[in-house]
C-alpha cells in the first residue's frame, strides 16, 4: 500500500523517506526497539534519576531561554501530587502550547528538588496511557510522537498486510494471527501479550527467510567429475613465491575433492581480509583448467575484477576480463571466444549475467564477496554451465553454528591463519570530526614514505546531513597541502579509465594519499599504503570497517587505522571501541550478529531475502529449527499460496549491488 493513503504531512513524509520506508507495510514492520513501562508512581516515592510520569495543572507562565547553536530551553511549573514541580523541556520553544491552568501529562527524569527534565509530554489523561509504551528508533527531525501518530494511522490498514504463515503451523505452535501480532507489538496491552506478539513475528521472519532461501539456493544434484593431473597442479603450487598456510592448503584440498566428485560443488571459503582466499581460488581455477572445463570468476567491482586478473596472470593462468566498460569490438571478441572455448578463464563483473554471454563448457563458477550479489544473479551464472561447480568466497565470516540455517547444505572451508609477516591493523577510535588530533602522526608516516587512504561515506556534500564527502575532504586537503603532498580522488561515479589511472598512480607511489569512498573496500592491494583514516566511521557497519582497514594490512609494516566519529550515541561509541579490540573477521562477525542479526552480513536486503528484525540467533535456536523444516514442507507441498506468492516476489526482487 502506498504511504499516500495515510494522508501525512509533508514533514512526516520526509521522516519516512529518511527512514527509507516506502510503503504502509514497511511502516507496520518498523518495530519498537524497546518499551517503557508507564506507571504513575506517587511523588513521595520518587528518587533522583528515576523515570517518572505524572499529570498536573500548569501553574506558571512558561519562559523560553535561548541557548547556543539554535538550542532552547522552556520552563514552567506544574501542580501535581500537591507539589509544585518545575518542568524543563529542551528545544520546544512554543510558550503558547503551555497556557496557565491547562492539564498536562509529563514523561521525564526526576532531577531532585522538585525538578523534572521532560523527554515528552501530551494532553491525554494519564490513566489512558499507563502500561507499556513503545519506543522507536528515530532519525533527525523526528520525535516519538511522530512515529506513534503515523503508526496509529498505519494500524488501521493492518488487515491488508498478508498473513503468510499457514494456519496449521499457527495452531501447532499456538501463534497469534498476523494482524493481532502487529497490533500488539505496536500497542501491547501487557507484558504477556507483547511476548506472544514477538514470538509470533520471530517465527514469521525465520519462516519467510527459509522459504525464500530454500527456493533459490542450490540443492545437492549430480555433478560432473573433473579429472586433472594433480602433479601439474603441485608444480604450480611449488612455483608460488610463498608457501600456502595450513588453512589455505586444507581449503584447496576440500575444493579439489569437490571438483573430482560426481555431485555439484556448493562450497564457501571464508576468511579474514588478506588471509589468501584469492590464491586458493586461482589454484582451483587452474585445476578446472587442467580438467578441460571453463571457469568464471565473478567480482562485485571492475577494480576487484582487474585485480583478480592480474593475480591470475602472475600465476601464468591465462584469463580475460569481461566488464561493462570494454569497447563493443573487444566484448564481441571475448563473447565469441567464450562460446567456442578458446577462452578457458574469464574474470568479470555483473556483465557476465547477461544473456549474450555463452560458454562452450562452463564447469566452475567462483563468486567473490558473495553477499554483494543477488541470489538470482548467482543462479543465472551457474545455469550458463551444465552441472557447474559453485564456490563462494567471503571476507565476512559466518560462525559455523549459524551456517546450517543460513545456507542449508553448503560446505564451509575457513581460513583463519594469516600468511607469515601479516599483522592485524592497529585501530584507534578518535572522537571528533577532523584529522586535527592525529595529523602530526599521519604526516610523520607520509614523511617516512608510507601512503595513506582517507575514506568518506559520501561522494558529494548533502545540505541535510553533516556527513563528510570525498569531494570536500579532497578539495580541503589539496588546498592545505598544495604540492607538498600528492593527493588522488577515487569514487564510484568516476569513469572506469579515470579510476584505473588514479589507482595506477597510487600503486606506483606517485600519490601519497588516496581520498576515496568504499570502492576500495575489496580488492585493492597496495603494500606501501599502511595508514587509513575513516571519516564518520559510525555510519559504517563493523564488517565494512574491518574490510576497509584490511587495505592497510597488505605490507610488512604495522598498519594503522583511525576511526573518526563525532557522535554521542552510546551504541555507536561502544562499536568504535570494540573495533579497537576485535582484530579478526570471525570475532567481528560474531559480535555483529549479536548486535543486528545476519540480514546485513549476508546482504539479504540486497539479495531479495528477508532480513531479521526480531530474530536472534543466540536466543531462538528452537524457532529456527522449526522454521527450517516447515519451509521445506511448504515448498514440497506447494499448497500455501500466500507464502508461495511471497517467495516468488522476493526472488524476483533480488538485485545486483555494486
Amino acid at each position: 500500500m502506498k504511504l499516500e493513503i495515510l494522508k501525512l504531512t509533508d514533514r512526516r513524509m520526509k521522516i519516512l523517506e529518511k527512514m527509507k520506508i516506502q510503503s504502509v507495510e514497511e511502516l507496520l514492520h518498523t518495530y519498537p526497539f524497546r518499551y517503557e513501562s508507564v506507571v504513575s508512581v506517587p511523588y513521595e516515592q520518587w528518587n533522583p534519576q528515576d523515570s517518572v510520569a505524572f499529570e498536573g495543572v500548569i501553574s506558571s507562565m512558561p519562559s523560553v531561554i535561548q541557548l547556543r547553536n539554535k538550542q532552547s530551553m522552556t520552563r514552567f511549573k506544574v501542580i501535581s501530587w500537591n507539589e509544585e514541580i518545575t518542568v524543563t523541556l529542551f528545544n520546544r520553544p512554543w510558550p503558547g502550547q503551555f497556557p496557565f491552568g491547562k492539564q498536562i501529562t509529563i514523561f521525564g527524569i526526576y532531577q531532585g528538588k522538585n525538578q523534572v527534565t521532560a523527554s515528552s509530554y501530551n494532553f491525554i489523561p494519564i490513566n489512558q496511557q499507563q502500561g507499556l509504551r513503545p519506543v522507536y528508533s528515530l532519525v533527525k527531525m523526528a520525535k516519538q510522537s511522530d512515529l506513534k501518530a503515523m503508526m496509529k494511522k498505519a494500524l488501521k490498514y493492518v488487515k491488508h498486510d498478508p498473513d503468510l504463515v499457514p494456519e496449521r503451523f499457527r495452531k501447532k505452535y499456538r501463534l497469534l494471527c498476523h494482524e493481532q501480532a502487529l497490533l500488539w507489538i505496536h500497542e501491547p496491552p501487557d507484558d504477556q501479550k507483547l511476548h506472544q506478539a514477538i514470538r509470533t513475528l520471530k517465527y514469521e521472519e525465520f519462516l519467510c527467510f527459509q522459504s525464500v532461501l530454500q527456493a533459490t539456493q542450490n540443492s545437492v544434484v549430480a555433478g560432473e567429475s573433473k579429472i586433472f593431473d594433480q602433479s601439474l597442479l603441485e608444480e604450480k603450487i611449488s612455483a608460488l613465491p610463498y608457501e600456502l598456510t595450513a588453512d589455505q592448503r586444507k581449503a584447496l584440498d576440500d575444493i579439489l575433492r569437490d571438483l573430482r566428485s560426481d555431485t555439484q560443488m556448493y562450497r564457501m571459503v571464508q576468511g579474514d581480509v588478506g588471509c589468501g582466499k584469492t590464491a586458493v581460488a586461482a589454484l582451483s581455477i587452474e585445476a578446472a583448467r587442467l580438467s578441460g572445463v571453463q571457469s568464471a570468476f565473478l567480482a562485485p567491482t571492475e577494480i576487484l575484477a582487474a585485480q583478480h586478473l592480474e593475480n591470475l596472470k602472475k600465476l601464468d593462468i591465462p584469463a580475460r576480463l569481461y566488464a561493462a566498460s570494454l569497447k563493443k569490438k573487444e566484448k564481441r571478441e571475448i563473447l565469441d571466444q567464450l562460446k567456442n572455448g578458446e577462452i578457458q578463464v574469464v574474470v568479470g563483473t555483473h556483465a557476465l549475467f547477461q544473456e549474450s554471454v555463452e560458454f562452450d563448457h562452463l564447469g566452475l563458477v567462483i563468486v567473490d564477496e558473495q553477499q554483494r550479489f543477488g541470489v538470482r544473479q548467482r543462479r543465472a551464472l551457474i545455469e550458463k554451465g551444465v552441472k557447474a561447480d559453485f564456490l563462494m568466497m567471503s571476507a565476512t565470516p559466518i560462525p559455523r553454528t549459524y551456517a546450517h540455517f543460513l545456507f542449508g547444505d553448503i560446505q564451509l572451508s575457513s581460513i583463519r591463519t594469516l600468511p607469515p609477516g601479516r599483522q592485524p591493523v592497529k585501530t584507534k577510535f578518535v572522537r571528533g570530526a577532523s584529522m586535527g588530533p592525529i595529523l602530526k602522526e599521519v604526516l610523520e608516516g607520509i614523511k617516512e614514505g608510507r601512503q595513506l587512504y582517507v575514506v568518506c561515506p559520501a561522494i558529494e556534500d548533502n545540505p541535510e546531513t553533516d556527513i563528510h564527502s570525498v569531494e570536500k575532504i579532497y578539495a580541503g586537503m589539496v588546498q592545505t597541502f598544495q604540492d607538498r603532498i600528492r593527493i588522488g580522488l577515487l569514487h564510484g561515479q568516476m569513469k572506469q579509465a579515470e579510476k584505473e589511472q588514479v589507482m595506477k598512480e597510487f600503486e606506483s607511489g606517485q600519490l601519497n594519499v588516496l581520498v576515496s569512498t568504499t570502492v576500495i573496500e575489496v580488492g585493492i592491494d597496495v603494500p606501501n599504503a599502511t595508514m587509513m583514516v575513516i571519516y564518520d566511521a559510525n555510519h559504517f557497519g563493523l564488517s565494512t570497517l574491518h574490510q576497509l582497514r584490511g587495505r592497510a594490512a597488505r605490507g610488512k609494516v604495522q598498519g594503522l587505522c583511525w576511526l573518526l566519529a563525532d557522535t554521542k550515541d552510546a551504541m555507536a561509541i561502544e562499536k568504535m571501541k570494540m573495533m579497537e579490540q576485535l582484530l579478526d573477521g570471525f570475532s567481528i562477525s560474531d559480535y555483529d550478529l549479536k548486535l543486528r542479526g545476519p540480514g546485513d552480513l549476508l546482504g539479504t536486503r540486497q539479495s531479495g531475502l528477508p532480513a531479521f528484525i526480531l530474530g536472534d540467533f543466540d536466543k531462538d535456536p528452537a524457532i529456527m529449527e522449526c522454521a527450517l523444516s516447515d519451509a521445506r514442507e511448504i515448498l514440497a507441498r506447494q499448497i500455501d499460496q500466500p507464502m508461495l506468492n511471497y517467495v516468488r516476489k522476493a526472488s524476483d526482487d533480488s538485485v545486483y549491488l555494486d
